[in-house]
C-alpha cells in the first residue's frame, strides 16, 4: 500500500507548530477556511488545533455569559 505523501516528511515540531497555529486561529474566532496549509498532513494538524481552539473559545464565551443571576437553576430575587 503506497501513500501519495511518501516522499514528504514532517517533523513532530512542524506538526505541533501547525496545530498551535490552528488552535490560536480557532481561539481568536477565525474561520476554518483560513487554513494556511495545502499539504494534507500539516492541514490536518492545523484543523485539529482549530477545532480545539474553537471549542475552548465557545466554552470561555459561555462562562463569560453566565452571571450568578443567569446560572441554570438560580432563583430570582424579588
Amino acid at each position: 500500500m503506497s501513500h501519495p505523501d511518501t516522499k514528504q516528511h514532517w517533523s513532530l515540531e512542524s506538526l505541533t507548530k501547525a496545530y498551535q497555529q490552528g488552535y490560536m486561529a480557532g481561539l481568536a474566532g477565525h474561520a476554518a477556511e483560513t487554513l494556511p496549509f495545502a499539504n494534507s498532513i500539516p492541514a490536518a494538524a492545523w484543523e485539529a488545533g482549530w477545532v480545539d481552539g474553537e471549542g475552548q473559545r465557545r466554552l470561555s464565551a459561555e462562562k463569560l455569559n453566565r452571571t450568578p443571576g443567569n446560572a441554570p437553576g438560580a432563583k430570582k430575587r424579588a
